[in-house]
């Protein structure tokens, strides 16, 4: 599905609906240099039981335009997004790492509809190395071999590892540097306080870019949250243990309220 947001095309990977879906819909935003795939087993694993959408970021996949450097415009996007792709329905908000920041501003402010949020290998603040940009402008090679070295944890399979790599060198090296940027800018630790709905926090625990003491800080951030740490995994988390975040995540859906009995306590 694609969709046009002021001249711009947004992509989104909608799984065939077979009938038996219940609600909330799923919304899956990728991180930094990624696009619709990063989430092939979840949406594989949730074909049928909730609709699932994977929305590809302006710059990304087969989204069009080059990107924002800023996390406040990649949520503005994303917000137009969800107005058109939910303009009565509840849906979940899944992002992961730069995704899962997007998914924090989101969730911060006022979003209709909005009935759980996940947040997978992410943080209130994300500060990047200086080296990163180096690289980037100068041996994008080095890049590509620093991000196969520190995504994974050390048992992750190389064909697992080579995946995500062919999507990272897909995306233009322009975006990239803008979702280094953006994500290098982002902070938005005082903001967390104002998260009211549900959210289960995913992070694996080898993970370099992203390490478990910014998901424990968005536990004790997010009054309403819940925080699974997945073992033998690092920042790929959803690729490297897809069964075990997969499973995380259904139950977590399975407990939460619905917006309506959020509504009644308070919540939404």
């Amino acid at each position: 599905m694609d969709l046009d947001i002021k001249g711009t095309r947004i992509h989104v990977a909608v799984s065939e609906e077979q009938g038996t879906e219940k609600e909330p819909s799923l919304l899956f935003i990728h991180g930094a240099a990624g696009n619709a795939s990063i989430w092939d087993f979840q949406a594989d694993y949730f074909k049928g039981k909730h609709r699932v959408y994977r929305l590809e970021l302006p710059g990304h996949g087969k989204s069009s335009s080059d990107g924002e450097d800023e996390i406040s415009a990649y949520a503005q996007w994303v917000r137009l997004a969800i107005e058109r792709l939910f303009p009565s329905g509840v849906f979940a908000l899944i992002g992961h790492s730069m995704g899962g920041a997007i998914a924090l501003e989101l969730a911060a402010g006022s979003l209709n509809g909005l009935q759980a949020l996940v947040l997978v290998g992410t943080g209130a603040k994300l500060g990047v190395t200086p080296i990163i940009f180096t690289m980037l402008r100068e041996n994008p090679d080095d890049f590509f071999h620093t991000i196969d070295r520190t995504a994974f944890c050390e048992q992750t399979f190389p064909p697992t590892r080579d995946r995500f790599i062919a999507v990272a060198r897909a995306c233009p090296l322009a975006t990239i540097s803008k979702d280094f940027k953006a994500c290098d800018r982002f902070d938005t630790c005082e903001n967390l306080k104002n998260i009211k709905v549900p959210t289960l926090i995913l992070c694996g625990e080898q993970d370099l870019l992203t390490p478990v003491k910014h998901s424990k800080y968005l536990h004790e951030g997010i009054s309403n949250s819940s925080l699974v740490i997945i073992p033998k995994a690092g920042h790929m988390v959803m690729s490297e243990q897809p069964d075990l975040l997969n499973r995380a995540l259904e139950i977590f859906l399975t407990t939460t309220p619905s917006r309506e009995n959020q509504k009644a306590a308070g919540l939404g």
